[in-house]
């Protein structure tokens, strides 16, 4: 007996893409997501969850990058700078999820593990402010 599965091939994304979407709008338990383990998104679902309560967006591009443009709403912590990690303990709330983006993805992926490795929670933008300009044009 053959059995159709044709409804159940276009159900499956949407499902994995709605569990994808939900996990990025809730406080990541530091037991899952602590310890270095980031979590990269598309631009897409970094919009989606920069848009809930309390997530705290974080460019960590140079002064003179963030100044030529940068997503609404976001502050600027240079992760090149020596007080990087200092910086962010003060700036930032261990309670909150953090959100991280630079030009292409390769910055904000360091500053993400190290942001986790020291507690936080954090969601960080695949591909950067190119993607972010690329999928809602020039900021938000």
């Amino acid at each position: 007996m053959k059995r159709d599965i044709s409804g159940l091939r276009r159900v499956v994304p949407c499902m994995l893409l709605m569990l994808l979407t939900a996990s990025c709008t809730m406080k990541f338990s530091k037991e899952t997501y602590g310890e270095g383990k980031i979590l990269s998104v598309t631009a897409s679902v970094f919009a989606d969850s920069i848009d809930n309560p309390g997530v705290q967006l974080v460019d960590v591009r140079t002064p003179d990058e963030f100044a030529a443009g940068n997503i609404p709403g976001s502050v600027n912590i240079d992760v090149l700078t020596d007080h990087f990690g200092e910086t962010a303990a003060t700036m930032l709330d261990k309670a909150y999820t953090v959100a991280v983006y630079c030009r292409s993805g390769n910055r904000s992926k360091n500053a993400a593990k190290t942001l986790s490795m020291m507690g936080y929670n954090v969601v960080e933008l695949d591909g950067g402010y190119i993607a972010w300009v690329e999928y809602h044009g020039n900021g938000k």
